[in-house]
Parts: structure tokens; sequence; C-alpha cells
């Protein structure tokens, strides 16, 4: 018998392209838009302890909903793979966040996490180890960084402090807490002195200058000395290389000095950090500490003080 076969006619063909042209411009669409979309994967840098519960976040500009992951140790074979969570919400610029867990991961070593599709993202590596070892080097360079804060002649030499700073605070004068414009953060014309000389040596600089605050003070000696209290063998005595015990005295020594307690005078800052014509302040001159003759300014230490009969907030 011949052989038979048959040909689509020409409406049969006409039907069929733009199916077939539209299928193949909806299939370009998709790859250019998953193409145009960026995907990250945030994981605990410190580490994670082997005992504990481990999660990381997958933060997509696009949705990644029921996508996968999979937990690679450092010779890239894949020990762990799941299904990542139900999306939290938007976080910043990413409007998809995926919570990562991978508890059952627990052996000590170097690992990265890796999402293919819709959207490929790969996280930095971390570690996963005992608790003592993940926690032993911040703990160290936290201790480090407080030490190095450390204002006045009880300074720890170390390669970024080589002298005591600001040894005027030892006779800091007592100012009422100048009106102050909110919008500048200046104040208006020469500061009021209460006639009070107090020793104000001694305590942490704040943040990026060398103001000194009782409001961020009493809330990290609250957290060193509970660490101490709670943690002898990570931040106590039992610690060989992050005992905070010292640390936490030197910030307690501080915090005691601004109070006066004949007068139930409270001090409450060292410093002012914004200036005018008249006041040379913290944010005036940048110097080195020890270069620095006082916390507050260039030229004279200040203070201002809080009292039962004087209550200033500007």
């Amino acid at each position: 018998m011949a052989s038979q076969f048959t040909t689509p006619n020409s409406n049969q063909i006409t039907r069929r392209t733009p199916w077939f042209l539209g299928s193949l411009f909806a299939a370009i669409v998709f790859i250019s838009a998953a193409q145009g979309q960026s995907a990250y994967i945030r994981v605990n840098q410190v580490g994670y302890p082997s005992a504990e519960s481990k999660r990381a976040y997958l933060m997509a500009t696009g949705s990644e909903n029921g996508t996968t992951f999979v937990v690679k140790n450092s010779a890239g074979i894949t020990v762990y793979s799941g299904a990542v969570g139900a999306t939290l919400g938007a976080w910043g610029s990413f409007p998809f966040v995926y919570p990562i867990d991978f508890d059952s991961v627990s052996a000590t070593g170097t690992y990265t996490i890796a999402v293919t599709s819709p959207i490929a993202a790969n996280s930095p590596s971390f570690k996963i180890d005992a608790a003592a070892n993940i926690y032993a080097n911040p703990l160290s360079n936290t201790l480090f960084f407080y030490q190095t804060q450390r204002d006045g002649p009880n300074y720890v030499p170390n390669a970024l402090r080589t002298a005591p700073g600001h040894l005027n605070d030892q006779s800091a004068k007592v100012y009422l807490t100048p009106r102050v414009n909110a919008g500048s953060g200046r104040f208006s014309g020469d500061l009021t002195p209460t006639g009070a000389v107090i020793n104000a040596a001694g305590g942490w600089w704040d943040a990026g200058d060398y103001l000194k605050f009782v409001q961020t003070a009493s809330y990290t000696e609250a957290l060193l000395a509970i660490g101490v209290r709670d943690f002898p063998t990570q931040m106590g005595a039992g610690s060989g290389t992050a005992n905070f015990t010292a640390e936490s005295k030197f910030g307690l020594d501080w915090l005691q000095s601004m109070w006066d307690d004949n007068t139930k005078t409270f001090y409450y800052q060292v410093g002012i950090g914004s200036g005018n014509s008249q006041t040379v302040a913290d944010h005036d001159i940048w110097r080195l500490p020890q270069a620095g003759r006082s916390s507050g300014c260039g030229f004279r230490s200040l203070l201002s003080r809080l009292s039962d009969q004087q209550f200033s907030v500007r």
C-alpha cells in the first residue's frame, strides 16, 4: 500500500502561527524578566553553633515562591537540600524575603547555600562549629573595641592607642543645659557655668566622636555586667581571651562619678557636638584623643547638668 500523508492547509497554518509566536514571545519575556531580577542569600557571617537552630534569608526582587535550596560543604558536596519557607514580606528594596532553615546541618565545617531558579543566588561562606569557637573571636574583638574607646588616664595601650586622652576632663567645668536649635543642633549665645568643677575623666567615647553620654554608657555597662555574671567562661574570669570584668568596672566607675549624692545632681553628658561662634565644640575639631585636652571640645571641658530643680531637654 502506498504511504499516505497529509499536510496542513493554509488556514491551519494561519491559525497556529499566532499561537506559536505568542508562546515564543512569552518565553522570551519570561527569560528576560528573570535575567533582570536579582536575589541574595544573607547568612550569619559570625557562624552558627552546631547544636542551635540555623536560618538564612533569601532576599529577591522577584517571586521565588516554592523554590528549593542546597547547602554545600567546602568540597562542593551537597549535604542538605530543602524548600524555602513562605515569604516573610518585604525588606528594604527586596519585596520578597524567604527563610532558609537548615537546623540538621551540624558537622563542623565551612558551607555555602545556593538557589538556582527562578532567580539564582549564592551565599557567602559561613562556619558551623561549637558555640565556644564561633563566639570567641567576636568577643575578643569587642573587648578590644571598648579598650580602645577608653577615655582618660587609664587607657589600654594597643596599636590604636599610644597615650591617654582628654586629661582636662579631670577638672571639668559644669554648665547648664543650653537651649538648642532643633534644626541645626547648635545653641545661641555662650554657655552658662554653674561654678561646679568635677572629675569627669574616664568612660567610653560615643560612636564616631569624643562625646560621653550617661544614657548610652549605662546601657552598655548593664550588658557588660550581665555578660560577666551570666557567661563567666565566655566574658568573665573563665575566659582566656575576652574577660570583660575590668572593662565593666571601668565603665561603672565613670557612671558613679556622674552622680553627686551630696547635691543630688546628675551629670548626664560630657561635651557638646556642635558649637557656635563663641564655643568650639567636639565636631569642630577632629584630632587624636591625646591631642585634645578635653573630650568636649578643643579648648575646654563641657558638662551639662540635670538636677531636681533644673531639668532641660532641647
